[in-house]
């Protein structure tokens, strides 16, 4: 991942959403008030502000990606990964066209956070997608096999009616002529940035 950042490096807080305080016993105790009383718990793990997180370049955010794709998200859905460790947001996305990559006609876009059962986790810096959203994004492979949105999701944009990517990530230069943002370029025109720089990558591979 870029940056070398995990899960488990960025900032987490899980919320008991109800009174009888779900338990995760990798970060619960249970807490009783005086007179007894289950309480709400919150927990904070790792105080940070998205604002920490690293910018990447054009070609980082890139190279990092497993894949490039556009396409319409269809559904959404929150579970605990296989550890029961962290819960996960997932988003499964109609995959219009590969921009990078082999990609079936859906992915499923997996975002740390959401809400299972009563107990609720978010983490700075993670992208949320709307069901009817037009997308183009960037992803990255998690160590337990989840893609998730590059850069902590400086790998979303928005896609308007006429193909059109909006987003505000804007790129660290690291060189002359650096692109530094895709922001009102066309899909084609992002299709054809990414592939350029596939094959830059490759040959300096050989």
């Amino acid at each position: 991942m870029a940056g070398g950042r995990s899960v488990a490096d960025i900032p987490v807080t899980f919320l008991a959403l109800r009174n009888d305080l779900w338990h995760n016993p990798h970060m619960f105790r249970d807490i009783r008030s005086p007179g007894g009383l289950l309480l709400s718990t919150l927990v904070m793990v790792q105080l940070a502000a998205a604002s920490d997180l690293p910018q990447l370049s054009f070609n980082q955010m890139t190279d990092s990606s497993e894949l490039v794709v556009s396409g319409t998200v269809t559904r959404t859905w929150a579970d605990w990964d296989p550890d029961h460790k962290y819960i996960w947001t997932h988003y499964e996305l109609a995959v219009s066209a590969t921009h990078k990559g082999a990609a079936g006609q859906t992915v499923d876009i997996a975002e740390p956070g959401g809400q299972v059962n009563g107990m609720g986790m978010s983490i700075s810096g993670a992208a949320a997608y709307a069901v009817g959203e037009n997308v183009l994004v960037f992803l990255s492979r998690m160590p337990n096999g989840y893609l998730r949105t590059a850069g902590l999701g400086q790998g979303k944009y928005l896609l308007d009616s006429s193909s059109k990517v909006h987003g505000q990530t804007l790129f660290k230069s690291d060189a002359a002529g650096a692109i530094r943002s895709l922001d009102g370029m066309s899909v084609n025109q992002v299709r054809q940035l990414v592939g350029a720089r596939v094959r830059t990558a490759a040959g300096r591979a050989q």
